[in-house]
């Protein structure tokens, strides 16, 4: 019974934070920033870059390539069986239609696991201000998903341990 008065006020508070976090974005501009930021984290485009880096590149380009297409799927393939052993349901309201429709389950964020793994993946090949930018894109990319109301804060935090985690396997693997 304890834990779950506990499980309980942690999810409470969750809700809250995260609900204080959508405030964060009040105008229509705000709203259209936060999405293309959010974006920017999506499968597909990572996917696509990775391939073409893989295609033509030589090197380095060859390289952030494939450590791009494992990462993202990699992270795609744990966040989703992650998301089904756990099931717990989106924020909902009326931003998060679309990922009701086809991903109920918000927990953990397959966004944040995706962006912070390729942070973590990426950044080696890069000069220490890019992997600056890459974690400052990556929080970005992050935040945007709480403060468009399709996660709650521990999805998002979640996500962030899953991604790290996984690109540290993938860098000591390589």
């Amino acid at each position: 019974m304890r834990r779950d008065a506990v499980l309980s006020t942690w999810l409470e508070r969750d809700d809250r934070l995260s609900t204080r976090t959508t405030r964060l974005i009040r105008t229509r501009t705000g709203r259209l920033v936060a999405a293309v930021i959010a974006h920017t984290g999506d499968s597909v485009a990572w996917l696509l870059l990775g391939g073409l880096l893989v295609a033509a590149g030589q090197g380095t380009g060859q390289a952030m390539g494939l450590r791009i297409v494992v990462t993202a799927m990699l992270t795609g393939l744990v966040s989703g069986v992650l998301k089904l052993l756990f099931r717990r349901p989106r924020p909902g309201g009326p931003r998060a239609h679309f990922y009701l429709r086809h991903d109920r389950h918000g927990f953990p964020s397959g966004h944040a696991a995706r962006v912070w793994g390729l942070c973590v993946t990426l950044a080696p090949l890069l000069p220490w201000w890019g992997g600056l930018l890459l974690a400052a894109w990556a929080a970005a990319v992050s935040t945007s998903r709480i403060a468009l109301g399709l996660h709650f804060v521990s999805d998002v935090g979640a996500g962030f341990l899953v991604g790290c985690a996984l690109g540290i396997v993938l860098l000591i693997s390589t």
